[in-house]
């Protein structure tokens, strides 16, 4: 069977610095551009990786939705029209929304990507994106446990990690440091990471405290550090979002991860990336974390808001060395064997292919 480029159309609401528009940039710099011609719909307009996109896509248009959330239910036929996909691969329930019937229109098969989480849509929102779920041709999810929370059958396709992003050496000399990489919002529990934060620089167990992140609560974390006394308020180094996390992460040797029952956690791009860059991942035990972290085996499981736990874990990281090296090799094997960009990308451009055949052999 011979046909020319697969075209795909992958949909978005936004290009910000978060989990699902980094699994888009890694994809489109990796996939087969022989095989496949790539587009790419946006909803919102002039964000984070707005450039880095378009610089890897043959075609790309933005949507405002922001100024005008009706518009965009007529301008994405244009997009379609312009680009005659041939599958069309969502990234979140809002693009779902917005590209689902016009996907029919044009005989596309619609792949529904919005399973980036474990449980942090509720009620109406919950219904919404399992109304689109169920309507797809394909869902895939980015763990076992968001297909279990959302009652869906699909496939899990993990989340990709290109390893050649982290070959920045270890570059922090003799200090001993930590990294936490999430977005000031509702969905992280940063009340935990803090309180934790505060003592191991208290008892001088740390020398720096990265945090990369931006959103609503940053102020308030900002001020928390702020009633501390000056030898505390030092140590920590509020960066705002960085385009470079490989560079902070090559300065730290335990990355942390709060997050909280009520919202759930997917697969995280910040674990992973901690473990990928050679640091220690201490990691809240809740929702998809146990499909990347082994307790003890490659890295830290712990309770929700147990802050004891973390600053007893980040001391044992600081005093066991040879035990340390250890966890450390097998972070690196896990992310080579289940999530390195090869076996994603593999395992995607299969599943393109897969349906293209089942949709030709169905009309032909």
């Amino acid at each position: 069977m011979v046909w020319n480029r697969i075209k795909i159309l992958y949909v978005i609401d936004c290009l910000n610095a978060g989990g699902k528009e980094r699994q888009l940039v890694e994809i489109l710099k990796n996939l087969d551009k022989n095989k496949f011609k790539i587009g790419v719909i946006t909803l919102n307009k002039n964000q984070f990786y707005t450039e880095t996109v378009k610089k890897l896509t043959e075609y790309f248009c933005e949507l405002d939705k922001y100024h005008n959330k009706v518009k965009p239910l007529f301008n994405i036929r244009k997009c379609f029209n312009e680009f005659k996909p041939d599958i069309v691969h969502t990234f979140d329930s809002l693009s779902s929304f917005y590209s689902y019937r016009v996907s029919k229109k044009y005989n596309s098969i619609f792949i529904n990507g919005s399973i980036q989480d474990a449980g942090i849509e509720k009620g109406l929102e919950y219904k919404f994106k399992r109304y689109y779920l169920k309507k797809s041709d394909l869902v895939i999810s980015n763990s076992h446990k968001g297909l279990d929370v959302y009652k869906v059958k699909g496939k899990v396709l993990y989340n990709a990690i290109d390893m050649n992003r982290f070959k920045e050496k270890n570059n922090s000399g003799n200090k001993f440091n930590i990294i936490t990489v999430a977005n000031f919002s509702e969905y992280k529990d940063y009340d935990t990471f803090f309180i934790a934060a505060i003592k191991l620089a208290q008892e001088n167990i740390v020398d720096n405290i990265y945090i990369i992140g931006s959103g609503p609560n940053e102020e308030k974390y900002k001020k928390l550090v702020q009633n501390s006394d000056d030898k505390i308020i030092s140590k920590f180094k509020f960066l705002g979002r960085k385009s470079n996390v490989e560079h902070y992460l090559s300065m730290c040797d335990v990355g942390i991860l709060c997050s909280t029952s009520e919202f759930g956690e997917g697969i995280s791009n910040s674990i992973l990336e901690y473990m990928a860059s050679g640091l220690i991942a201490v990691s809240t035990n809740i929702g998809a974390t146990k499909e990347i972290i082994i307790d003890g085996y490659n890295g830290f499981l712990v309770n929700e808001k147990d802050f004891e736990k973390i600053y007893e874990l980040v001391k044992y990281v600081k005093n066991n060395g040879i035990k340390i090296k250890e966890i450390k090799d097998n972070a690196l094997s896990t992310i080579r064997n289940k999530f390195g960009y090869e076996k994603c990308i593999d395992e995607l451009t299969g599943i393109y292919s897969d349906l293209m055949k089942e949709s030709y052999a169905k009309y032909n």
